[in-house]
């Protein structure tokens, strides 16, 4: 239950399209490397970086210094990070991606499990009250009489 509600979580997440103005520092950012930036963070990141996620610290004219939250691969490999400081020349990537959480999706996943919840508890309602539920169920309010198997 807990895995499934953690992808539907994943849903709720955006990616926007690739932008190569001035990035915005406080949000997380995607930057999409080419094969220069490949290169150069081989050293530090691995090899065939697609993307490097994370928060810019810090920017110039010439490059980005990220701290690094998750690198995905070529390959569809991802690994996480924890906040390491790692400096991307500008030159080295073809822009970045915003990753944030989406509202509207969020709405829509609220309305689903808020739906679907209230559609278990009524279903169960339902079913517990067919159940051996609802009393006296007799003959038409006559009562009946047990005789002893003996005494007929």
């Amino acid at each position: 239950m807990l895995c499934a509600l953690a992808v539907l979580l994943q849903g709720c997440y955006e990616t926007l399209p690739l932008q190569q103005d001035v990035p915005p520092s406080a949000v997380t950012v995607q930057l999409v490397l080419n094969d220069k930036g490949r290169d150069e963070v081989s050293s530090m990141l691995g090899t065939a970086v697609d993307k490097v996620e994370g928060t810019i610290t810090q920017q110039d004219a010439q490059s980005y210094t990220l701290s690094v939250s998750r690198v995905m691969q070529l390959t569809g490999n991802t690994s996480k990070w924890a906040g390491e400081k790692v400096t991307i020349s500008k030159a080295g990537t073809q822009g970045y991606q915003v990753y944030r959480l989406s509202q509207k999706k969020t709405w829509v996943l609220v309305a689903v499990l808020v739906a679907g919840t209230a559609l278990i508890f009524i279903t169960a309602s339902l079913a517990g009250n067919s159940i051996g539920g609802g009393g006296g169920g007799g003959g038409g309010g006559q009562q009946s009489q047990r005789v002893p198997y003996g005494n007929r």
